[in-house]
């Protein structure tokens, strides 16, 4: 997995290449100091993930144009203090409508929420196919 920095503070870039040369399975692709251009950037690199450092980690609207670019790209931004963050990753995801009534439909359109039978929670994803990504 190629790995892309961005935008980190000098303390928190030599923390994360200190992990990422221990894990065999990745690669640093690049280190960028202004995260503004990141498409270019992981066009750039062929990037697969890219680590950054920002005051709203948990912003998904900021992320939603560059995952939807590269729908199967990371974005693991790390809070400024470096204490936390979130993943980011473009998941759609489908939902069997168990039992099709106008309940369940209008349920579906308008709060997202799975069908379910009457005293059973939805199923967790399965090839067998309840709920499940696609």
């Amino acid at each position: 997995m190629r790995i892309l920095l961005a935008g980190m503070s000098n303390m928190l870039n030599s923390i994360i290449t200190a992990v990422l040369e221990e894990a065999p399975q990745t690669t640093l692709a690049g280190v960028i100091a202004d995260p503004e251009d990141l498409a270019t950037a992981i066009r750039a690199t062929k990037a697969d993930a890219v680590v950054l450092q920002t005051a709203e980690p948990g912003a998904t609207a900021r992320y939603r144009d560059l995952l939807s670019s590269f729908p199967r790209l990371k974005v693991i931004a790390i809070a400024s203090d470096g204490k936390g963050g979130f993943l980011h990753e473009l998941r759609p995801w489908s939902t069997q409508l168990v039992e099709l009534s106008a309940e369940s439909l209008l349920a579906a359109l308008t709060e997202g929420a799975p069908s379910r039978r009457p005293g059973r929670p939805a199923a967790p994803a399965t090839s067998a196919g309840k709920s499940r990504p696609s």
